[in-house]
């Protein structure tokens, strides 16, 4: 009876830490961040002017509360609930969408820099952008 006991108990804590597991949010967090990134940095290089970075903080507008939704999931993820290797992909996706997000000022940045409208526009959605997914 003990060794039955001990197999469901045993049983009860895996299935408790795997219904834990944050991978996939994770994932579906990254997938998100991706094409939203990838949407505003087309309306940013389509228009790079004024217009074309409030097209982008459009998009990101209508994309943020989702994403704040998420990355609020998976942000305070601890130990077991996201592996390691999940963490370190985690870190070098909102970096490469950060740095994707700014290579479009700087590939842009003839037009966008004679316009200062356009240039306080763009750091305020980058900030905005940045702030968001703070640890």
């Amino acid at each position: 009876m003990k060794k039955i006991s001990l197999f469901l108990l045993t049983a009860a804590v895996c299935l408790t830490l795997a219904g834990c597991n944050k991978d996939s949010e994770v994932n579906a967090f990254m997938s998100e961040l991706d094409s939203t990134t990838e949407e505003m940095v087309a309306k940013i290089d389509a228009n790079p002017s004024s217009a074309g970075i409030d097209e982008a903080q459009k998009v990101y507008d209508s994309h943020k509360p989702e994403l704040q939704k998420k990355w609020d999931a998976i942000k305070g993820a601890r130990g077991f609930q996201v592996s390691e290797d999940m963490k370190n992909k985690l870190t070098e996706n909102v970096k490469k969408n950060v740095t994707s997000l700014s290579s479009t000022m700087m590939k842009n940045a003839m037009k966008l820099g004679s316009d200062p409208a356009a240039r306080d526009k763009f750091q305020k959605l980058l900030k905005d952008y940045q702030d968001t997914f703070r640890p």
